[in-house]
């Protein structure tokens, strides 16, 4: 079992470890200790306590905060860099260190050369506001939650007491640290228990099974939003003995997405409840042999319930010892376990009447059409409940054969036995996937957003039901279905509908966008060829292959019937 170090006084214990590695070659102590230096000697040039930190690496990430550690200043951690949290940021930190664009008082340590002055290193105080976390919440309104030095390490003393790092494993993440979760699990648990992680953050399937492979034994830190979509037809078999065990948080996992990740990789997923203003809560791992497991506390966390029959917590991981009450609806049972029962303010009020967000969402679940659903409530004309659902492969083969009304009639009557008929959903959205951000979570904006373009529209979808993707090296290939009320097919040879040729390319574009990380402008299109007609209900695949040193995507549309479409778009 490796020995644990405070983070506290980390820098002056200075264990010798592998702190990072990328494709198996490891950094080291040494190699940490001086790029802390270097972002220190910096960073002394610039002035103010407050500083927002965004770095995609993660040990230069972890060098940056020990660096305005060890000045005595507080790491302001948001969850991206982009211009409109940036421009949020802007009145209250004192400037941006790390991946932020220029303009806006960045610093990098490749700015300058500096000598590194060998000097002693501080102890911080327990009480030294080391974090300032800022989540997004329920409004989209970004706000700041604060962990000292001592809640740090308090925490993490707890998990490795629950559950001891094993010596030799690394750490494989497919959340970022820029999220409390990630920064916790994926980064500062491993950095302080002797473990190594791995740099690269996977963001598919077959990322995991490709980096595990460079080591012995792993560890992999996920979310639902990775794990339920774990791509099953890879050969998990070569990694299979070497995972020690998988963690997930950010939402429940369904039982049964557990326990198939829990198949493929021949290990057990331990779910972890908690949040970052209160950081762990308690965990809870499925069993074959059993219904949906419960939770149970984490060592140093006591539980309880409420007069309003809500979660009671106390724990060392706040900022006060007192009892703080949570929006958690919970059942006890005689051993101190507890069930979720959705969320206080998931309550909301439809022409006067009550209803449970969850309980909709719970109820849609128990078909085998729905893999995924949230409901929310859209305020506009009238208040009304709102759900985005994504299928499953029955599910999406009913939409594509029977038609959206079909499905949602289906749906509603689902539901209807349940809940008045004033209280069903009046707004539905199937899509490919639930748009998680890179912190495994479900932004209100970007849940809202798939509804505010098309309220007065009675054929609303743009985007084909994704049955399938495959992604190795810089190839992708995805199965599709054209929805036959696709939006694009309105006015577009009404008796006869196809599929425009500019909407193939601009699906070919924001799928290469998302799954290669394109972030640089549109330059161009090159030969362009469009051979065969494509309709309502076609199954194809869209293969894409992407040249980052050419900075050029290649689409192709195929289906049994050959090649539909073909050409390349340039970035600049």
């Amino acid at each position: 079992m490796a020995q644990l170090t405070r983070l506290s006084n980390w820098l002056n214990e200075q264990p010798e470890q592998n702190i990072a590695a990328h494709k198996g070659i490891n950094v080291t102590t040494v190699d940490f200790l001086l790029l802390v230096r270097r972002w220190m000697d910096v960073l002394k040039l610039k002035q103010g306590p407050r500083w927002a930190v965004y770095h995609q690496d993660p040990f230069e990430f972890l060098a940056i905060l020990f660096a305005l550690w060890q000045l005595k200043r507080i790491a302001c951690i948001p969850g991206d860099k982009r211009e409109g949290t940036v421009q949020e940021l802007s009145g209250y930190v004192d400037g941006f260190v790390g991946e932020f664009s220029k303009g806006v008082n960045a610093v990098s340590n490749k700015m300058v050369e500096l000598p590194m002055a060998t000097k002693e290193w501080l102890k911080l105080e327990p009480d030294f506001i080391a974090l300032e976390i800022y989540t997004s919440g329920s409004t989209g309104k970004p706000k700041a939650i604060t962990k000292t030095i001592n809640q740090l390490d308090l925490e993490i003393s707890a998990i490795n007491l629950l559950w001891p790092a094993r010596d030799g494993c690394v750490v494989i993440t497919t959340v970022t640290h820029q999220h409390f979760y990630g920064l916790i699990f994926g980064l500062l648990l491993p950095f302080s228990s002797g473990l190594t992680f791995e740099r690269q953050r996977c963001n598919f399937s077959e990322d995991i099974l490709y980096y595990a492979k460079y080591y012995a034994g792993f560890l992999l830190i996920s979310s639902p939003s990775h794990l339920g979509r774990m791509n099953t037809a890879l050969d998990w078999g070569d990694i299979g003995e070497d995972c020690h065990y998988i963690l997930s948080s950010t939402a429940p996992l369904t039982r049964v997405d557990s326990l198939n990740v829990g198949y493929l990789l021949n290990t057990s997923v331990r779910e972890i409840y908690g949040s970052s203003e209160t950081g762990a809560i308690a965990w809870r791992s499925q069993i074959k042999s059993e219904s949906e497991a419960k939770w149970q506390a984490l060592p140093n966390v006591e539980v309880g319930i409420s007069s309003k029959g809500t979660l009671n917590l106390k724990s060392n991981f706040l900022a006060g010892k007192e009892v703080i009450e949570l929006t958690d609806r919970v059942s006890f049972d005689k051993n101190n376990l507890f069930t979720l029962l959705g969320r206080e303010d998931s309550i909301v009020k439809i022409e006067g009447k009550r209803i449970s967000l969850t309980a909709i969402e719970q109820r849609l679940l128990t078909t085998s059409l729905v893999k995924q659903v949230k409901a929310i409530v859209l305020e506009g004309r009238r208040v009304e409940i709102g759900t985005i659902i994504q299928l499953t492969d029955e599910g999406a083969e009913t939409l594509s054969s029977e038609g959206r009304r079909s499905l949602i009639t289906i749906l509603k009557s689902v539901l209807s036995p349940y809940f008045e008929s004033v209280l069903l959903p009046r707004k539905w959205r199937f899509v490919a996937q639930l748009p998680f951000n890179s912190q495994g979570k479900l932004p209100i904006n970007s849940l809202l957003e798939l509804f505010d373009k098309a309220v007065h529209s009675k054929n609303e979808t743009k985007w084909p039901v994704i049955l399938d993707e495959v992604l190795v090296d810089q190839q992708c290939k995805i199965s599709i279905c054209i929805p036959s009320e696709l939006i694009y097919f309105q006015g577009h040879f009404t008796n006869a509908p196809i599929l425009p040729g500019i909407v193939q390319i601009h699906w070919a574009e924001a799928f290469g966008r998302r799954i290669f990380s394109i972030d640089i402008p549109f330059q161009g299109l090159e030969v362009i060829k469009f051979q065969k007609l494509i309709f309502p209900n076609n199954k194809l695949t869209i293969t894409l292959n992407y040249d980052n040193s050419k900075k050029r995507l290649s689409f192709m549309y195929k289906s049994k019937k050959g090649v539909h479409s073909s050409g390349r778009i340039s970035f600049a």
